[in-house]
């Protein structure tokens, strides 16, 4: 059997375009697995920069070492909240303006700079120093990492994953939180407890070498980079004003995280309380990371599956609401540790609820800046309230802990979140 010339032309042309095809499906998956590389090395990323060894002896090294009252450390940690205020909005627009990728890799550079200032003297001008460095990276890292993934996942068309991978981010940083946190507790209580701070130089600094090897995803949905970074700036604000979705989603995920955020610097006086030994405030802390990791893991999957998610984000945050109260009449440690690890599991990852929802009213050339600005809101709340934290706190202490569980269940029972907004 003969065929002609069109025939063989014609089949040669059905050859050549299922080559075609083929090659073009090959590119696709080359350059998928590239985009993939960036969601597992963020999670080294992140695992690194959670190897906070100082967690498990916060206050020892404050109020020990450092010699500093409680209020003292407030009103560092408010100066601390403060310089990220100051920082939070340039740094999100160095990230829109220039790359998120370095953004993330001098983040951790100057943390690890800090850690080294910080542990060198026990004076509160070196604190200072310290604390502003440490602001400085934070600013230049908190939005980013996210504007990043989700970047990336849309390079991946996967931008509804985004939830997920955040949960699996933070779970990483938490390990790493949980692996060093007993860690620091055994250096501070048989070495010394500037060492602790000291020695995290080395983690943070491998994060920045690990960052150097991420791919930017932004490049090509940025804006044109003759754009002025001032409009960089104002366009991130004006976004965040005309937007009322967007706003009261912002204001009702940092209120409540930022009164559970304080847990952190005054569960080590309740335990203290309660005759606690130093040597094991850390299994305290890698409990407290451990359990975040169930949390921040298992809510993707429960947000995912529920129809009304509103009334479920009400009952998770009254959840650590009770919790507060309960620690304010309960002095006992099998109860009381418990306790601690619920408003922690349920209040930190109370904000992977938002997360979907807030990328959603967010446009992509402004991410970085746009989070940015929703850090700098909660920066604003903690700066205000860390110093009357403080003196609360030397009042008394249970008190405190009730007035801070009834500001979160009135905020849980006068939510105005709509379903269609998560």
């Amino acid at each position: 059997m003969s065929m002609d010339n069109s025939e063989i032309e014609q089949n040669l042309g059905k050859m050549e375009f299922m080559s075609d095809q083929t090659e073009d499906t090959q590119l696709v998956i080359h350059i998928k697995k590239k985009w993939k590389s960036n969601i597992w090395k963020s999670y080294i990323f992140h695992f690194f920069m959670g190897l906070h060894l100082i967690s498990g002896v916060l206050l020892p090294f404050f109020l020990t070492w450092g010699k500093l009252t409680f209020v003292e450390v407030m009103f560092l940690q408010s100066y601390f909240t403060m310089m990220i205020l100051l920082f939070e909005i340039p740094c999100g627009a160095i990230a829109d303006y220039i790359s998120r990728k370095f953004s993330l890799t001098l983040g951790a550079l100057i943390t690890s700079f800090a850690a080294l200032i910080y542990g060198s003297y026990p004076h509160i001008f070196i604190f200072i120093i310290g604390e502003t460095l440490w602001a400085f990276a934070s600013a230049l890292t908190s939005g980013t990492d996210q504007a990043f993934t989700y970047d990336t996942l849309r390079k991946l068309e996967r931008e509804n994953d985004i939830s997920k991978i955040t949960a699996r981010n933070r779970s990483f940083m938490l390990f790493g939180i949980a692996i060093s946190a007993p860690i620091g507790s055994f250096i501070g209580a048989y070495l010394s407890l500037n060492l602790v701070v000291t020695l995290m130089f080395i983690p943070f600094f491998i994060a920045a070498l690990v960052s150097l090897t991420l791919r930017e995803p932004n490049h090509e949905l940025e804006k044109d980079k003759t754009e002025n970074y001032l409009n960089v700036l104002k366009s991130g604000f004006k976004e965040l004003r005309g937007n009322k979705i967007l706003r009261l989603l912002a204001l009702e995920m940092i209120v409540t995280e930022s009164i559970v955020f304080f847990l952190i610097w005054t569960y080590q006086i309740y335990l203290e309380a309660l005759s606690f030994q130093l040597i094991f405030f850390g299994f305290v802390s890698a409990s407290m990371t451990v359990i975040q990791i169930v949390f921040n893991n298992m809510v993707p999957k429960l947000t995912t599956k529920l129809k009304n998610k509103t009334r479920f984000l009400q009952v998770y945050t009254i959840i650590p609401g009770l919790g507060y109260i309960l620690m304010a009449l309960i002095f006992y440690i099998p109860i009381s540790v418990p306790l601690i690890l619920t408003i922690i599991g349920f209040g930190f990852s109370r904000s992977i609820i938002f997360v979907k929802g807030i990328n959603k009213q967010i446009a992509t050339q402004n991410r970085a800046t746009v989070l940015s600005t929703i850090n700098m809101a909660a920066s604003l709340i903690r700066t205000i309230l860390y110093p009357l934290i403080g003196y609360l706190i030397m009042w008394n202490l249970s008190t405190t802990f009730f007035l801070l569980g009834t500001v979160i269940i009135i905020f849980a029972i006068l939510s105005r979140i709509r379903n269609e907004y998560l």
